[in-house]
């Protein structure tokens, strides 16, 4: 394998996800931003996700795991990271439910039933009923969540046998089924329903396996890459993102302009990110980027419900006022996700890893 990579391949990447994060807390926060889709293509930005979290989990984990790092270490590792904040956001909309329910009985949701969205929601149980419009009801963001749960543990669990050509093959099938599911999709925005639950398999197999492949591959041909090292390429590639997100091809136009970001623009983006230095000035604001990132995505869909909905209980019509209340509930998100961050999930985390780190002295 290769040799750890410097600090900085951490810092430009985790700039890149905490501007797609944002763009697709936009994307969701359209209605009361625009007449139309802000940046209409930003749901690409959860393969982007997938693939960087294919390249940083086996640059963090592969060294790991051939020193003896077990299934169940890793797994506890991935679940004491993801878990808090994901718990967080399925309890604010199981608390948005409740107070609609009183607020707003003409819609009133039977109590039962926000019972098993929260029961299923918090043992990552999808809900694939056609009376469900998404598969985690409480908080619809967290469908990527479940399949990045579910590519975790495929990599760990595989990981011996996840030598290049088997990564090839991998990538070279999920890359097939893949094509076949936007052609029949119109496009690649699937995963979160019910009736698209399957299709979601191979739009993460496939973005996650190319992450891990590109990390592995970095080493060997870093020396032909020297020209990312002189320049502004990691802002380059941040621009780009937008750029991707801002393009929205109608028609069939769609599906191609979907595969070519997926196949082409994205990988093309992590490694420039990854090679690339990190400018000194920016490295605080990429880290925090980084940091925010998780947050904002995983608040941010019962966030819009709350805020809408406060909006609405004191007479405030949100979609009459954009995109003014748009651009408070973004913000408010972004503040409430650095909040979060500090004063819950990095502290509940470094608890758990000491009580984690103590039960295997004892072990």
């Amino acid at each position: 394998m290769q040799p750890a990579a410097p600090r900085h391949v951490y810092l430009n990447l985790d700039a890149i996800r905490g501007v797609a994060a944002i763009s697709v807390m936009l994307y969701h926060f359209s209605p009361f931003l625009a007449d139309g889709k802000v940046l209409p293509s930003s749901y690409l930005a959860v393969d982007l996700f997938f693939l960087l979290s294919g390249f940083v989990i086996a640059h963090a984990y592969d060294g790991k795991i051939e020193n003896g790092m077990g299934f169940g270490m890793f797994v506890a590792i991935r679940l004491i990271r993801l878990y808090p904040l994901y718990l967080a956001g399925t309890l604010l909309g199981f608390f948005y439910l409740l107070v609609k329910n009183r607020l707003m009985p003409a819609e009133y949701v039977p109590v039962s039933e926000i019972g098993t969205m929260l029961t299923t929601g918090m043992l990552f149980i999808p809900l694939v009923g056609d009376a469900y419009h998404t598969i985690f009801p409480l908080n619809p963001a967290s469908w990527s969540l479940f399949f990045e749960l579910i590519v975790n543990i495929a990599y760990v669990a595989a990981f011996f046998l996840l030598s290049r050509r088997v990564l090839t093959a991998i990538i070279a099938g999920s890359l097939a089924l893949l094509i076949v599911a936007a052609i029949v999709a119109g496009t690649l925005d699937f995963g979160m329903t019910g009736k698209t639950i399957i299709s979601g398999l191979p739009r993460v197999a496939f973005s996650f396996f190319l992450g891990v492949f590109l990390c592995r591959s970095l080493a060997r041909y870093q020396g032909s890459l020297g020209f990312l090292r002189r320049g502004w390429w990691v802002e380059a590639v941040i621009a780009l993102t937008l750029a991707a997100f801002a393009i929205a091809p109608a028609g069939a136009g769609r599906v191609g302009y979907n595969l070519a970001c997926v196949v082409f623009i994205f990988p093309a983006m992590v490694v420039a990110g990854a090679v690339a230095p990190t400018s000194p000035r920016l490295a605080g604001f990429y880290g925090w980027l980084g940091r925010i990132s998780y947050p904002i995505y995983i608040i941010h869909t019962p966030m819009l419900m709350i805020i809408a909905g406060a909006g609405k209980a004191v007479a405030i019509d949100p979609f009459a006022h954009h995109p003014w209340f748009g651009i408070v509930m973004a913000l408010s998100v972004v503040v409430i996700a650095d909040i979060a961050t500090r004063i819950f999930d990095e502290p509940l985390r470094r608890f758990l890893q000491r009580q984690m780190q103590r039960s295997r002295a004892v072990a």
